[in-house]
């Protein structure tokens, strides 16, 4: 993290802690997220896990996806950074509409975007999982969708089938519920 400059913290989760930064020796001064997570008293499958986030953010470029630029580890640390979103997720833009609703061609622009960042990923043969809005990331002029955090993402085997039930409860799908699950 001595490459980075703090400026504050905007995310904490089960393990870890989402810092707003800037690299120390950008001319442009450019800021970018760097997801510090500490691997002290992890299990071997939970770091697996967590490597497992840097290797798929390592294999996905796509408009539509988050960013990525590297991870270190220092002091048993695991440090990803990643790009910066300014205009904050979709949880916190649906929020900010205080009860307005969205016109039907701002909804479809989201969601014709959504579609296209999930269907890369499956085209790489990889599910998110946890899908939610608070996983979606916006432009600061709010009019590019960028999906992120892929901490629960499964990469599939042409053998094998996500069917694990993971991920927040009121995402789920109803095919989840159900226990009704495809292999395509």
């Amino acid at each position: 993290m001595d490459d980075y400059e703090k400026i504050a913290v905007v995310g904490r989760g089960a393990h870890g802690v989402c810092w707003l930064c800037r690299r120390k020796d950008d001319v442009f001064r450019q800021k970018v997220i760097v997801k510090t997570v500490s691997l002290d008293g992890l299990t071997p499958d939970e770091e697996t896990a967590i490597m497992g986030e840097v290797t798929l953010l390592q294999r996905l470029h796509h408009p539509h996806i988050i960013g990525y630029y590297e991870s270190f580890k220092t002091e048993n640390v695991l440090s990803i950074v990643m790009q910066y979103a300014e205009g904050g997720t979709m949880d916190k833009m649906i929020s900010d509409q205080k009860g307005v609703f969205f016109t039907e061609p701002q909804v479809l622009n989201y969601f014709t975007q959504v579609s296209i960042g999930l269907e890369y990923m499956h085209s790489k043969q990889i599910l998110h999982r946890d899908l939610k809005t608070q996983n979606i990331l916006l432009n600061k002029k709010r009019t590019i969708v960028k999906l992120s955090d892929f901490g629960i993402s499964k990469e599939l085997s042409t053998r094998s089938l996500a069917s694990t039930v993971v991920g927040t409860p009121n995402y789920l799908s109803p095919e989840i519920c159900e226990g009704i699950f495809q292999t395509n």
